[in-house]
This record gives structure tokens, sequence and C-alpha cells, in this order.
């Protein structure tokens, strides 16, 4: 069986700095305001050990923006507590909570995740 911990929101840090910013974040609030609010889009964590300024560094992508798909990084401070949870196997399920994209502030842009640790459990016997 397996179970969720409860749900965490953090941010999204890097986001203007990845290769297709701002395009990916404006697709990004798109698909979020045309979506089934009943269904969440899914963003996948993905570590990184050999980033040159993070070895904890842990990439935020998102599946459905495709080939544009990362939209930044976690935070220092949530990558090091989250990666070494990653390289040990466990495994998180993550959703698109918040996009703050202004045409007129690009400077500012901000996404939020919810972030849960999914956790196994042994079978009763």
């Amino acid at each position: 069986m397996v179970t969720l911990s409860k749900s965490r929101t953090v941010p999204v840090v890097g986001v203007s700095f990845t290769p297709d910013y701002p395009h990916n974040l404006h697709l990004l609030r798109d698909l979020d305001d045309e979506r089934n609010q009943d269904e969440p889009l899914t963003v996948v964590l993905v570590r990184n050990p050999a980033n040159e300024h993070d070895p904890n560094a842990v990439e935020v992508h998102v599946p459905a923006l495709g080939v544009q798909g990362m939209i930044g990084h976690l935070s220092r401070e949530n990558a090091a507590k989250i990666a070494p949870l990653m390289d040990e196997g466990t495994q998180f399920a993550c959703y698109l909570n918040l996009v703050r994209v202004a045409r007129d502030h690009r400077d500012r842009p901000g996404v939020d995740i919810s972030v849960r640790r999914v956790k196994k459990e042994e079978p009763d016997g």
C-alpha cells in the first residue's frame, strides 16, 4: 500500500534563468488556467548532482510543457532536505499550486508547487 504524507507548498526558484523564460511560464500559466480543477497539473522533481552550483540540486519539470518543461529548481534549503531522500529512493508526488507572471512585471515571476513524500507501507502479515 502507498500513502502520501502531508503536502507542503514550496516555491520554485530560478524561474527567470531557464532557457525558455518567460515563454515557458506563460505557457504554464495558460495550461493552469485551462485545466480541469479536479486534475492537478503534475510536476516532476529531477535530481541533478552534477550541478556545479549545488550538489543537492533538484530541478523542477512540468511534463505537460514538453521540451520547455524545466521551470526552475527547489531552493538550496529545500533541496538539501529532499535530495538525500531522493538519492535513497524516496518518491515524491508533486503538483502545480500557483503561477505568478504579470506581463508588465516579468522581473517578478513566481511558481509554487505542492510536494508530498510517498510512503510505502509494508504489507500486513
